[in-house]
């Protein structure tokens, strides 16, 4: 399969139209995000899918995540091999690893999805987002961190200025 053919989903989801039958799968770039699969829910014949509504689930080892539908269509077949034999989508998402096949009575869906240049950018914009959610979360973790420091600082002080008084409430009595 060539990937310049494909277009692809903000839910990472690749779609390849042959005809009015498109097939349909997951990224590397999704596989490699959620790390090592353990199981897979895949719809049945027949049923359809809605754009944006999920068809399926993947579960890994860290996360049970939903497969969101790229397009309308009615499901015509379903890759049954990968219930079973998982290995094959995480080593290879894009030939062996499709998901299903879907008729679509509309080709012009296909134009809302992005091509491989898109799709690129779209990734190094979330790994941008999310190098700046970490940044940003350092910065939180530091900041709470200093205020702690100075909080202990200040309640060591009020200690000691209580301990002062008391020292010297006591020397005044006797």
């Amino acid at each position: 399969m060539k990937k310049e053919k494909l277009k692809y989903s903000l839910d990472h989801n690749w779609v390849e139209l042959k005809r009015k039958v498109v097939t349909i799968g997951v990224t590397d770039y999704f596989i490699d995000e959620l790390g090592d699969l353990i199981d897979i829910c895949l719809p049945k014949v027949n049923e359809n899918t809605l754009l944006g509504i999920a068809y399926g689930e993947i579960e890994s080892i860290n996360v049970l995540h939903d497969l969101m539908a790229p397009l309308n269509g009615e499901i015509v077949k379903v890759n049954s091999d990968l219930v079973t034999t998982l290995k094959v989508l995480q080593k290879n998402p894009f030939d062996d690893g499709w998901l299903i096949k879907v008729r679509i009575e509309d080709p012009e869906q296909l134009d809302a999805l992005m091509d491989e240049d898109e799709y690129e950018e779209y990734k190094k914009s979330i790994k941008k987002k999310g190098e700046k959610a970490v940044k940003k979360k350092v910065k939180v973790k530091e900041k709470a961190k200093a205020k702690k420091g100075k909080d202990k600082a200040v309640r060591k002080k009020k200690t000691e200025q209580k301990k002062k008084a008391v020292s010297k409430s006591k020397s005044k009595k006797r």
